[in-house]
């Protein structure tokens, strides 16, 4: 079986920053945000933990049931992280959008989360050279169109922090899909005998 994807330094949820910006304001100029938002080193995250406030139950079922699917499973993460793409779009084109401020900060922060996910998955199964380059060809240039969409709408208070987050995590998740792609073509192009290969992923 693969190792648990862990939390890479680095990766910080826009929902546990917020939650500590709005719960201990005078932590914002101090370093006390970084000491409480950075995970232990080397703590190990189911991915059902993760996204259990981010996916609905039936979303988390058929994550869990595609561990040992890579590509499906890669597929399926950008999926449900292009779902929240398209409502971040919506309601930025929408300033009449009920609840649109709030609504706008809770999509932003699930993406930075399902974004955080998906690398933390995109790692192990390239650590075990799993064969995700399928996958990865159609991930890598929708990556690249993401940034645009975070950014659409106008600037504002109630959600410019969690959005700075998610463009974060936007940018790290096509960096390392483009690294880990150009990888996987470089190494199964000298072991074509592991090529198709899936291997067990994370549960």
């Amino acid at each position: 079986a693969l190792p648990m994807p862990c939390i890479t330094k680095g990766r910080i949820t826009a929902a546990l920053v917020g939650v500590v910006l709005l719960s201990f304001p005078a932590l914002v100029a101090g370093p006390g945000v970084a000491a409480l938002a950075a995970p232990p080193t080397g703590v190990h995250v189911a991915s059902g933990q993760q996204n259990k406030d981010v996916l609905t139950d039936q979303e988390s079922d058929q994550i869990a049931e595609l561990r040992d699917q890579p590509i499906a499973r890669i597929k399926l993460y950008q999926k449900f992280i292009e779902q929240r793409i398209n409502a971040i779009k919506d309601l930025g084109a929408n300033p009449k959008a009920a609840d649109r401020k709030s609504e706008l900060r809770a999509r932003y922060e699930e993406f930075t989360r399902l974004s955080d996910e998906l690398q933390d998955n995109l790692d192990t199964f390239d650590e075990a050279h799993a064969d995700i380059r399928k996958a990865l060809k159609d991930l890598v240039p929708a990556t690249e169109k993401w940034p645009d969409i975070l950014k659409a709408a106008a600037p504002d208070p109630a959600y410019d922090f969690s959005r700075k987050t998610a463009l974060d995590a936007a940018e790290s998740t096509s960096d390392q899909a483009k690294k880990i792609y150009d990888a996987q073509l470089k190494y199964f192009a000298q072991h074509k005998d592991e090529a198709g290969k899936n291997g067990t992923g994370p549960s």
